[in-house]
């Protein structure tokens, strides 16, 4: 009784360190590591001049938008092909998409509310609203 009870604790540390390393490699995959402090707000930076362009510009926002997610996304380590862009990246390319073929800046505005999301997540609420203290300051 006492090797069955042996063995049962190997099968499970065995199957333990297989799921941890399953979960590691995912964690890897998935490419969501964090950005260090600078990258964080240089691209609250350039969130905030992004956004500021909007109102004159909003087309080339949305544009630059993209660009920016893009770059903040291979630098978390995300893959950004078309095969396999992030749900996130996807669903701000369609508003994107959806605002080239309407007239008005709504759909183009929903678009930019779905890039900021990802900026959000990547570089903090919290640096993001400090850029655009920063910015009043100076301004």
């Amino acid at each position: 009784m006492h090797s069955t009870t042996l063995l049962i604790v190997i099968v499970v540390a065995i199957v333990a360190l297989v799921v941890i390393g399953l979960i590691a490699a995912f964690a890897r995959r998935s490419g969501k590591h964090s950005l260090p402090e600078e990258s964080k707000q240089r691209y609250a930076q350039s969130w905030r001049a992004i956004e500021a362009r909007f109102v004159d510009d909003p087309s080339a926002a949305v544009r630059d938008a993209d660009q920016l997610v893009v770059a903040i996304m291979q630098e978390r380590g995300s893959r950004v092909d078309e095969r396999e862009m992030p749900k996130e990246l996807r669903s701000a390319r369609e508003a994107a998409r959806q605002s080239e073929g309407q007239s008005g800046t709504e759909a183009m505005r929903h678009a930019m509310l779905e890039y900021q999301k990802i900026v959000d997540d990547a570089v903090g609420v919290a640096n993001r609203k400090w850029a655009k203290e920063g910015r009043r300051e100076v301004a």
